[in-house]
């Protein structure tokens, strides 16, 4: 009996052995084959995802391929085509399978005309004998195509947003040129039509070469306009015989020269552009430099168009995306254009840069570098010549003198001297007894000595500003001490960024955060040594002159929030102020030149470049100029190496001063 029970005990133990055996190979086999699902719908939303259509056609079902009406080649290539036409990128997709085998997904990606979002597409997992693959319908490419549909695209290119100026004076706009093109039929032949040619590549300064390229294309015949050359805007129209113009779009600067640094240009895209930004078509333009580039954002706008499912018939099935063009942003700058054209007229032949800022809002209303290049001359292609002659011009037109530091030179003698009236180190009484044009403080100093220009014995606060000595303020700043100077000094903004749509680096007093001796410390105070500063950034710290001791940071853009800092007492301006007027009303003031043309306050300098004491180096000319009655307007000018240039910075503001004054009477 108990052998009886010994084997049935067994037998039921070996059936639930086997039982489980084959319980757990089904989980196994189970398990492998929602593996084979799920590596089959990643494999293909990963081909999708990745553009990467040359492994679609392992991945779909032989059957649904060839009922589709397609080959391996065609279905990659309709892909490509369609994904590639509309610009399709930055493609993300979730997906599942449900149990039916059914593989859903949605997409939401961009197109050339922005994002599109939420695309569902629902398809059977199909097991064949290798692997499960995807059941394949035109609907994949997009929901609702048939196999022989088209996807076609329209676009509504939105207008760039103009640039203006504070009266709303166009400084970049939207209008027409000229292009230049020629009638195949119209150049004749043999040597009648050789020596055309050559005439006509001679007048537009392009080559034979290229001329017959153009006439080469597929699309020519004998009557077509084959175009040649866009004129930059403003140009002549030569008449030259065969050739023909007709009118085409075009972005133009009516101020050319005179706000080239400041408005900068557009150029077509490069295929560098169209990667980084697909939504991007070749043809487009965009912003290179100057404002043009700091707006891009807001000056291109967003195009608007449609994107469509077409039929064999050419009818429109269903509307993928829509969007409603939005035209470019209005930017209104605070420049007043005849004053930009007028200082920049003013400076003549010289190298150098004019700043004018309103001093109680920070309005920037004139921002010149000069020499300059024409950028109308860009947008629509600039020659290899042309540009050749302004990179080897020896004045470097295409540096932005505006936004590059120099040693502002005796223009900062009235913040030394604000800074030692407030100290208390200086004072209006106190003389000093100075003999000659050198001076040093003693020994240690070396060969070095400090130099002015014209020999005074006793010298006031009054005499040193309105004589620009040197040696005064070199001695006022080593009696004051070097902490006391930078405290002086880190109270205007030095190191600071001003938020302007220009690349400027920030001012600065010294290399390193000390001096390191006093000589540095003597030279810094009459604004040489190792001060650093742009037009720009004097403008603004010289505002503190022309405001009672405020500090107005500047504005480019209309109705910009006004931004100040209190820097110095209004009892110390109003000490230094009179004195400043000084240096242009009596005869022995540096500014005295500007005398007669309204009551306004100024401060020359001279900032010398050199390589040793001893040395006679290249000067840079400075002068800073405010009204005196309301302080309506700030002026500086530089010019590089006035003594090449034949006039100093002071003689060639006249014109600029003239214009300001008309504005406030």
């Amino acid at each position: 009996m108990k052998k009886k029970w010994v084997l049935i005990v067994g037998a039921i133990a070996i059936l639930l052995l086997a039982a489980g055996s084959v319980y757990g190979y089904q989980q196994w086999n189970e398990a492998k084959i929602q593996e084979r699902k799920e590596n089959a719908a990643l494999a293909w939303i990963t081909a999708i995802k990745e553009q990467s259509f040359e492994k679609i056609p392992g991945l779909v079902t032989k059957e649904s391929l060839e009922k589709a009406g397609y080959t391996k080649e065609s279905i990659a290539e309709k892909y490509s085509a369609i994904f590639g036409g509309i610009g399709v990128s930055n493609m993300k997709i979730d997906y599942k399978i449900n149990e039916e085998d059914t593989l859903e997904y949605t997409a939401t990606f961009d197109t050339v005309l922005g994002t599109i979002s939420d695309i569902h597409y629902k398809t059977k997992l199909i097991e064949t004998e290798d692997a499960y693959k995807v059941n394949w319908t035109a609907e994949l490419i997009f929901p609702g195509m048939l196999p022989d549909d088209k996807i076609r695209y329209t676009v509504d290119e939105a207008s760039r947003g103009e640039i203006l100026d504070r009266h709303g004076a166009e400084l970049a706009l939207n209008t027409t040129t000229y292009q230049a093109g020629v009638v195949p039929k119209g150049l004749g032949e043999g040597q009648a039509r050789t020596a055309k040619i050559e005439n006509i590549a001679e007048q537009l300064d392009i080559t034979v070469e290229f001329i017959e390229g153009q006439l080469g294309q597929s699309w020519v015949q004998d009557e077509h306009f084959v175009p040649l050359k866009t004129l930059p805007y403003g140009a002549d129209t030569p008449i030259i015989e065969g050739v023909q113009y007709q009118q085409v779009g075009t972005r133009a600067y009516p101020l050319r020269e005179a706000a080239a640094h400041l408005i900068g240009y557009v150029g077509e895209v490069t295929a560098e552009d169209i990667e980084k930004d697909p939504t991007l078509q070749a043809g487009d333009v965009i912003g290179r430099t100057g404002l043009e580039l700091a707006f891009e954002k807001e000056l291109r706008g967003q195009n608007g168009g449609e994107i469509y499912i077409e039929t064999a018939n050419g009818e429109k099935r269903a509307t993928i995306q829509k969007i409603e063009k939005q035209d470019g942003q209005t930017i209104k700058t605070t420049i007043d254009a005849n004053l930009q054209q007028t200082a920049f007229d003013a400076l003549e032949n010289a190298a150098g840069s004019t700043v004018v800022m309103e001093p109680k809002t920070g309005n920037l209303l004139a921002l010149v570098s000069k020499p300059a290049y024409n950028p109308n001359q860009f947008v629509v292609g600039i020659s290899q010549a042309q540009y050749d002659a302004y990179n080897n011009n020896e004045d470097k037109p295409f540096i932005s003198r505006l936004t590059t530091r120099y040693a502002p030179g005796s223009t900062f003698k009235p913040i030394t001297a604000s800074i030692g009236l407030e100290s208390g180190a200086t004072t209006i009484d106190e003389t000093h007894d100075i003999s000659g044009l050198q001076w040093q403080k003693d020994e240690s100093w070396g060969n070095y000595k400090i130099s002015r220009v014209s020999v005074t014995d006793r010298v006031d606060l009054k005499t040193a500003l309105v004589k620009s000595d040197n040696i005064y303020f070199a001695q006022e700043a080593l009696e004051m001490g070097e902490d006391t100077f930078r405290e002086g000094l880190n109270k205007l903004t030095f190191g600071e960024s001003y938020g302007l749509p220009l690349t400027m680096e920030p001012a600065q007093i010294s290399n390193n955060e000390s001096f390191g001796s006093e000589i540095l410390l003597a030279d810094s105070a009459y604004g040489q040594g190792q001060l650093l500063m742009s037009p720009i950034q004097m403008a603004t710290n010289y505002s503190v002159l022309a405001n009672d001791g405020v500090l107005t940071y500047p504005n480019l853009l209309v109705d910009s929030e006004v931004k100040t800092k209190e820097v110095f007492a209004k009892s110390t301006i109003d000490t230094i102020k009179p004195m400043l007027v000084e240096v242009v009303t009596a005869t022995e003031g540096t500014a005295h030149e500007l005398n007669g043309l309204g009551n306004i306050a100024a401060k020359t300098g001279t900032a010398e470049l050199k390589q040793a004491q001893g040395e006679r180096g290249v000067e840079n000319s400075l002068v800073s100029v405010f009204d005196a009655n309301d302080s309506s307007y700030l002026a500086v000018s530089i010019v590089e190496d006035h003594r090449e240039a034949g006039k100093t910075a002071t003689q060639l503001i006249k014109p600029v001063i003239r214009y300001l004054e008309l504005l406030t009477q």
